[in-house]
C-alpha cells in the first residue's frame, strides 16, 4: 500500500470539489500539494469524463440558476467562469474536459485519485490521514464494488466536498441526517425524538433519450386553455426543456404509472432536460424520482463501521436504488408512459450493450448536515444549531443590514440563491389532501405549511457564513459539500450546483490560507476571515447583494 503526504486533501470530484482544489492550488506556495479524491466509479487513470460528478457523469447537464432582482448572476467566482465557457446547458463530456483542463494548469501540485473511496479515516484528535481504495461498477450486477488497490494519504487540512458526506460522517461527526431538524409537527412518528431517523429528500436517476420534439407545446398549468413551448434554444445552441406539469397531473397513463410504482418508491415528475451539447441528437432527462434512498449507504460497506447503523428500515442503499431505477427505465412500460409527456411522443431511450444509458451516479439531493452542537441534535433545532439556519435562508434581506441573514455579513464567504426547493421526502408528499398530484411550491407548502412559502420564495440571496463550512468537532475539516453546517431547509436552496461552486471556492481559499499561516480552519479569526474575503473578491467571487 503506497503512502503519500500532501498539504490539503479534497474529497469529492464534483463542482464543489474541483472549485476547492483549484482555489487551494492557486493560493498556496509552489511547494504545497493537494490530493483530489474522486469517489465515483470512473476510469482510474482519469480517461474520459471523470470530474463533475452529478453535473457530468450523473447526467445533470444544466445549471439551476436564479438571478437577483437586477438580473445579475449571484453565484460568481469559479462558477461564472464555467458558465461563461459552456453556458447553462452543456455537453457533459465537454464540461468534464473543461474541469480537467482547469486543474491541469496547476501541474503536479494536484495529485489525483480517480475512482477511489475512503475505507478508513486516520484520527488523532483531528483527521491525520485517509486510506482510500479503488472502486468499480460490476458490469453484471451494476453494484459498485471495492477493488484491491489502496493508498494512504496523509494531510494537514481536509475538505469534504462530496455528496455522501462520508469523510465528515466518519470523522467525529456531530450532525444530523436529512430533515431530522424540522419541527416535530412536520415529521413522521419514526423521525421524532432523539432516536428518530430523518428522511432525506428524494433522489433521481438521470437517463438519456433521443427524438425529442423541440417544438412541442403544452397547456399552461395556470391556464390550460393557453399553450406554451416546452423547449428553448439557448445562445450556445443547446436546447433545453422544462414542463409536463399538466400531463403529470391529468394524463391517465402517467397517473396509472405513478399510482402503481409510487408506493414502491418510483414516480415520474414534470421534466427538466437538456441536449447533450450543440447539435446533439441525445438529451439528458431529469424525470424519474427515486424515493427512500439513503445517500450514506453503499453495498460495499455492509458489515463494516462505514455502513450507517441508523439507516431507516424502509430505505435502500444507493447501489440498490441505482440498479432498481435502471431496471424501471429499461422497461417497456416506462418508455410507453413517458411518451405521454409533451415532446416525447417519438422518443427512444438511448442504450448501450442492451442497457439504458443512465447517470453513473445518482442525483442525490440530501444526506447529512454538520451541526454546531452534538448535544442539541433534536427535532426543531433548524434555527439554533446550524451555521446557516432556516430563517436566514427563508427571510434573507435585500441589503447587508436587514433580513434574518444580516448577522452573517461580517463572516460571509459568498452568496447563495435559489428557490426553496424542498423536494418530496416520500411518495405521499406528491398528493394533496384530496389525492390530487401536486408539484413545486405546492409540495413546498405541504411539507412545510408554517413557512409561508410560494413559487418565489425566498426573495433575496442569502449571506453564507464561514461557520457553515466548519465543524466544531474537527478543527482541520471544511465542508462545502452536502455535509455543510446548514439546516435541512437551508440546504434545499443551497444544494444546486452553482451554489455548491461558491462553497467550494470559499473552502479552497480558506484551506490555502490555513496552510499558509499554519492555522486550523476552525480557528480562523475575524482578521483571518477578512483576508479570506479579500482573496475571494480578487478571484471574482460576489460577496455583496
Amino acid at each position: 500500500m503506497a503512502t503519500t503526504t500532501v498539504d490539503i486533501v479534497v474529497y469529492g470530484g464534483g463542482f464543489a470539489g474541483v472549485a476547492a482544489a483549484a482555489k487551494a492550488a492557486a493560493n498556496t506556495a509552489s511547494n504545497k500539494t493537494i490530493a483530489l479524491i474522486v469517489p465515483d466509479p470512473v476510469d482510474h487513470n482519469g480517461n474520459g469524463s471523470c470530474l463533475g460528478s452529478i453535473g457530468t457523469i450523473g447526467g445533470q447537464n444544466y445549471f439551476d440558476i436564479r438571478k437577483d432582482a437586477n438580473e445579475e448572476l449571484v453565484t460568481k467566482g469559479t462558477f461564472n467562469w464555467w458558465h461563461t465557457k459552456l453556458g447553462q446547458h452543456y455537453s457533459v463530456d465537454e464540461m468534464a474536459a473543461l474541469l480537467k483542463a482547469d486543474l491541469a494548469k496547476y501541474g503536479s501540485k494536484i495529485k489525483y485519485y480517480y475512482g477511489y473511496d475512503i475505507s478508513s479515516v486516520g484520527w488523532d484528535s483531528r483527521i491525520t490521514s485517509l486510506t482510500v481504495k479503488q472502486i468499480k461498477r460490476n458490469p453484471t450486477t451494476g453494484i459498485v464494488e471495492w477493488e484491491s488497490v489502496q493508498h494512504t494519504i496523509n494531510g494537514t487540512v481536509f475538505i469534504d466536498a462530496s455528496e455522501s458526506g462520508r469523510l465528515t460522517r466518519r470523522a467525529n461527526f456531530g450532525g444530523t441526517t436529512g430533515r431530522f431538524d424540522f419541527p416535530a409537527t412536520y415529521l413522521d412518528a419514526d423521525e421524532k425524538t432523539n432516536y428518530g431517523k430523518g428522511r432525506q429528500q428524494v433522489a433521481t436517476l438521470m437517463f438519456k433519450v433521443t427524438n425529442i420534439d423541440k417544438y412541442a407545446t403544452e397547456p399552461k398549468p395556470d391556464d390550460p386553455g393557453q399553450t406554451k413551448n416546452v423547449c428553448i434554444n439557448h445562445p450556445n445552441q443547446v436546447w433545453s426543456g422544462a414542463g409536463g406539469d399538466y400531463a403529470y397531473k391529468h394524463n391517465a397513463k402517467i397517473l396509472k404509472f405513478n399510482n402503481t410504482h409510487g408506493p414502491k418508491g418510483f414516480a415520474l415528475k414534470p421534466f427538466n432536460m437538456a441536449q447533450d451539447g450543440p447539435n446533439s441528437s441525445e438529451w439528458w432527462v431529469n424525470m424519474l424520482l427515486v424515493f427512500n434512498v439513503d445517500g450514506r449507504a453503499y453495498n460495499r460497506d455492509k458489515g463494516t463501521y462505514l455502513f450507517p447503523s441508523d439507516m431507516r428500515s424502509d430505505y435502500k442503499t444507493v447501489d440498490d436504488a441505482w440498479v432498481e431505477a435502471r431496471n424501471i427505465i429499461n422497461s417497456a412500460e416506462f418508455l410507453d408512459t413517458i411518451k405521454e409527456f409533451p415532446g416525447f411522443r417519438n422518443v427512444q431511450i438511448v442504450k448501450k450493450n442492451g442497457k439504458p444509458v443512465v447517470g453513473e451516479v445518482m442525483y442525490l439531493r440530501e444526506t447529512i448536515h454538520a451541526a454546531l452542537a452534538s448535544t442539541n441534535r433534536v427535532n426543531g433545532t433548524e434555527n439554533t444549531n446550524y451555521g446557516l439556519t432556516t430563517n436566514e435562508a427563508n427571510k434573507a434581506g435585500k441589503t447587508y443590514n436587514d433580513g434574518s441573514d444580516s448577522q452573517n455579513y461580517a463572516t460571509r464567504i459568498g452568496l447563495n440563491f435559489y428557490w426553496s426547493d424542498i423536494n418530496a421526502y416520500k411518495f405521499e408528499d406528491l398528493k394533496d389532501a384530496n389525492g390530487k398530484y401536486i408539484w413545486f411550491d405546492e409540495v413546498f407548502r405541504k411539507v412545510r405549511p408554517d413557512l409561508g412559502l410560494s413559487g418565489s420564495s425566498p426573495t433575496n440571496p442569502v449571506y453564507v457564513p464561514y461557520n457553515a463550512l466548519t465543524s466544531n468537532y474537527v478543527a482541520n475539516l471544511l465542508t462545502p459539500g452536502y455535509a455543510a453546517c446548514m439546516s435541512s431547509f437551508a440546504w434545499a436552496e443551497c444544494r444546486v450546483l452553482p451554489n455548491q461552486c461558491v462553497l467550494g471556492d470559499a473552502a479552497g481559499v480558506a484551506a490555502a490560507y490555513a496552510i499558509t499561516h499554519n492555522k486550523d480552519p476552525l480557528r480562523l479569526t475575524a482578521s483571518d476571515l477578512s483576508q479570506v474575503q479579500t482573496t475571494l473578491r480578487n478571484s471574482g467571487a460576489r460577496l455583496e447583494k
